[in-house]
């Protein structure tokens, strides 16, 4: 009785192109979506009497569909991805506090958490 072992060859040109479908740039999507409702359940809010902007910080968060550059075998090749960003002008001062505002580090604890409830 002969054994046969398995191989796979695969062909770069056919893995890249998958990993630039639209079908992974929906993967991609859904999960920063998922971390954005995360990080938008943790966010901080003002108190309204001090803050002229309470909830600004909270609503500003958005999901980007990007290409992105990565580098494979020394050349760059481009993939499909998404980045989670905060378009508040102190969205960098609640990420790593600033003196005057304590760090909340929310997209760090968001990512955590996101990674935590995978299993």
């Amino acid at each position: 009785m002969a054994r046969y072992r398995s191989t796979y060859a695969g062909r770069y040109e056919g893995i890249g192109k998958l990993l630039r479908s639209p079908g992974v740039q929906r993967a991609t999507i859904q999960a920063a979506t998922r971390v954005m409702s995360i990080a938008q359940f943790m966010s901080p809010t003002g108190d309204p009497a001090e803050d002229r902007h309470p909830g600004l910080y909270r609503s500003s968060f958005v999901v980007v569909p990007i290409t992105k550059n990565v580098r494979f075998k020394g050349r760059g090749r481009m993939r499909a991805s998404a980045r989670l960003m905060n378009t508040a002008r102190h969205a960098v001062a609640v990420e790593y506090g600033n003196g005057k505002v304590q760090r909340y580090a929310v997209l760090r604890s968001a990512l955590d958490a996101a990674r935590i409830s995978d299993g």
